[in-house]
């Protein structure tokens, strides 16, 4: 699984890059003309966001567990200005809130890789064990699982569009994928405890994701706790891997989710970035009848909240499908009743705001700023109806 999932985020966190970068230069000139304020200077914003992706495959090819943990570190240090690039009160504390945050968590991580080291000397399940416990706490506190997401919502809102877009889609791929190179360095023994741990984590951070959905006032923290829901998903698919007699539909159910959720929230973080623009405000309630006063933004807005909500032709409602029809029964009850809530709040938002009379006037916006979001939306549906034709009942599987 590891090899698998290096090869795929050696190609995906690139595209994601290129992705947002073709968005930045887009809605960097409209953002500062609208918001106004002490926004980063442009140069300074292109070289830390390129600094970031460097971090990131930084992350993903290290030598060494030493050197990854260093190359997460580095992706800390260099996107924790990018949240504050507005420079106002609430941009700044996200910030801040992500730096102590994630600190916190890296420190453990560095002491579970140092547990692990050491287990690699003694041969001790038990080390292996209390490494590994440090190293899901600590990783996972950049992967956004619950309960060590709670810098997650405010940087994933506070930040720019496209910075957004890069924290959900890429890094917290990153940060999984050191989980996965620990994982697959433990012995046998100690293999159940870490596959039990990543399983409670998972369904924890699935729960956690929709009770914070429900009600939901905000739209950009409304994808930030998505965010959370489908790193718990992902986190429940790579525990049933090392669980399963034959764990291939697990396992390329795990690889198409992480790719098909990481380019959807890449849409939507993009189109709720051009919304925030037009309308000034975050606010579901001022954000109303978007089917009126902005039909290309509605149509990429509420195609990207069912693509997200796994319903077809997404691809994620593939490798969701993968995930029930693998679990044990229980594990399948618990995830569909809570997909089922999370279904549930976000359509109820998608559809409040795209449906209805508008409430506020937005300003106009460039139509060069949805040009990446489109191109995304065309490429996940042609994706998923092309994945759904051949897995179906009726196509080629």
């Amino acid at each position: 699984m590891e090899t698998a999932l290096k090869q795929l985020l050696v190609i995906l966190t690139p595209a994601l890059f290129a992705a947002n970068l073709a968005q930045s230069f887009f809605y960097l000139p409209e953002a500062a003309r609208r918001e106004g304020g002490g926004h980063m200077p442009h140069p300074l914003y292109y070289a830390l966001i390129t600094l970031f992706f460097g971090a990131m495959m930084f992350a993903i090819l290290a030598p060494s567990l030493p050197l990854m943990w260093v190359a997460v570190e580095l992706t800390t240090l260099v996107s924790a200005p990018l949240i504050a690039c507005r420079r106002d009160r609430g941009s700044l504390e996200a910030m801040w809130k992500y730096l102590l945050i994630c600190s916190i968590g890296i420190a453990f991580a560095l002491f579970g890789t140092m547990l692990v080291l050491h287990a690699q000397s003694t041969g001790s399940a038990r080390w292996y064990m209390a490494g590994f416990a440090f190293v899901l706490a600590g990783y996972g506190t950049k992967m956004g699982l619950a309960p060590f997401h709670t810098w997650l919502p405010d940087a994933h809102s506070e930040a720019p569009a496209p910075v957004s877009a890069l924290l959900s889609g890429a890094l917290l791929n990153c940060s999984f994928f050191a989980i996965v190179r620990f994982r697959e360095m433990m012995p046998e023994a100690a293999a159940p405890f870490c596959d039990n741990a990543m399983l409670s984590l998972g369904i924890l951070s699935v729960a956690v994701g929709a009770v914070f959905m429900v009600r939901q006032t905000d739209f950009k923290r409304l994808l930030a706790y998505s965010s959370v829901e489908h790193m718990g998903i992902i986190a429940v698919l790579y525990s049933l891997c090392g669980t399963l007699d034959d764990d291939r539909i697990v396992a390329a159910a795990l690889l198409l989710h992480i790719a098909a959720h990481s380019l959807t929230k890449t849409l939507l973080f993009q189109t709720a970035g051009n919304l925030l623009l037009a309308f000034g405000t975050r606010a579901v309630s001022v954000v109303q009848g978007l089917g009126v006063s902005m039909k290309g933004q509605a149509v990429l807005w509420l195609s990207g909240i069912v693509l997200i909500c796994a319903m077809p032709p997404s691809a994620l409602f593939l490798s969701e499908l993968g995930l029930v029809a693998s679990a044990p029964v229980w594990v399948s009850a618990i995830v569909l009743a809570l997909l089922f809530i999370v279904f549930a709040a976000m359509m109820k938002v998608g559809l409040s705001m795209t449906m209805g009379r508008p409430i506020a006037s937005p300003e106009p916006l460039p139509k060069r700023l949805a040009i990446v979001p489109a191109a995304l939306l065309a490429l996940l549906v042609a994706a998923g109806i092309a994945g759904c034709a051949f897995v179906l009942p009726g196509g080629g599987v």
